[in-house]
């Protein structure tokens, strides 16, 4: 009797089993080899579930961030205002509910990675990552809005907070500085203005 594998579960079980080795040897150091013998599996089963080291670094990281939602859903479930909701969301920058150190490592190397390579499946992932906390951005602002916490014109602000997360970080990257308590100004500063007072 032949024994049915479900192909998206096992994939899904390699990149598990990889998460920790991702974030202890970084993106550029990880080797197939490793991912393989770490998910006790041969190097051609890797090969068979995955294109490439890429293709299971991009699971990884689909794991993580739905493990992220997940989390997010549990909060916003709790009575949060609306900048608290979005602190939350960015919390993988700023690391106030959980520590998120090693993963900010490995997204500088695959940031990185992803601006020296041709357009393809990192720049496709980079964008996919993207729109998830756009989308997620969006939902709060609509039920802050909903809630007449804070002003209609606010879903203007969308793309600027967005860009300014990414602005902090990559200032901070670049000068070796932590600037997360200068991203909690901005939004204070923001939500100062667009609250309903």
């Amino acid at each position: 009797m032949a024994i049915i594998v479900n192909k998206e579960e096992k994939r899904r079980n390699i990149a598990l089993s990889c998460t920790e080795l991702l974030l202890d040897k970084g993106y550029s150091q990880l080797r197939v080899s490793e991912i393989a013998k770490t998910a006790g599996v041969g190097k051609g089963t890797v090969y068979d579930y995955f294109k490439n080291k890429e293709d299971v670094v991009f699971e990884i990281i689909r794991n993580l961030i739905n493990e992220h939602q997940e989390d997010l859903k549990v909060h916003f479930k709790k009575n949060r205002t609306c900048k608290q909701k979005v602190l939350h969301l960015f919390d993988f920058y700023l690391c106030e509910h959980k520590d998120y150190s090693k993963h900010l490592i490995v997204y500088k190397e695959f940031m990185s990675v992803t601006l020296t390579t041709p357009a393809g499946d990192m720049h496709a992932f980079n964008h996919e990552c993207t729109n998830f906390i756009r989308e997620t951005l969006v939902d709060i602002i609509e039920d802050g809005i909903r809630s007449g916490e804070i002003r209609e014109e606010s879903l203007n602000f969308v793309d600027g907070i967005m860009c300014a997360e990414r602005g902090f970080m990559l200032k901070g990257w670049t000068e070796n500085i932590n600037c997360r308590n200068e991203f909690k100004q901005y939004i204070d500063a923001l939500f100062a203005l667009i609250g309903n007072k």
